[in-house]
């Protein structure tokens, strides 16, 4: 019988991170080799999106996001406080995913909290995909919402 002895401890990442990296890594390419290779193509690399909202060249809103391979990805919203509900936020949404579709993506994710803005996401469309419950300790939820471009 083997002896496994288990450690835990905050700094041992750095001595073994690459190997166990690797292993996920050698792991992927092989139950997964066409996803590999696709997200391994120099065209598949994630490409910045920022899209911007100014109202007499002052900024009022931006939304910061990438895309690879199908996906648009909003990584953040957000609109200076006394230019919200006006349709900006909507504005941006619809301008990143519009540039998506031309970079070939036909979906659409991001994350928010409850307290931030999933109902707005439902208005553009968006459909929660799961929910993680007291994601920041203080009994909030996170939503992931997904949208299909293609519809």
């Amino acid at each position: 019988m083997r002896s496994i002895d288990i450690r835990t401890s905050g700094d041992l990442a750095s001595e073994f991170e690459s190997t166990i990296c690797t292993w996920l890594r050698e792991f992927n390419q092989t139950a997964n080799p066409v996803w590999w290779k696709a997200t391994s193509a120099p065209s598949s690399q994630a490409a910045a999106l920022f899209v911007i909202a100014t109202d007499c060249s002052d900024l009022v809103g931006g939304l910061i996001g990438s895309t690879s391979l199908k996906w648009l990805r909003i990584d953040l919203m957000a609109v200076k406080d006394d230019s919200r509900r006006q349709g900006i936020g909507r504005l941006l949404v619809e301008a990143a995913e519009k540039e998506a579709i031309k970079r070939g993506c036909h979906y659409s994710f991001v994350d928010t909290m409850e307290y931030q803005a999933p109902e707005f996401y439902g208005r553009c469309g968006y459909k929660v995909a799961g929910e993680i419950p007291d994601w920041d300790s203080h009994q909030h939820r996170k939503f992931f919402l997904t949208k299909n471009l293609s519809s």
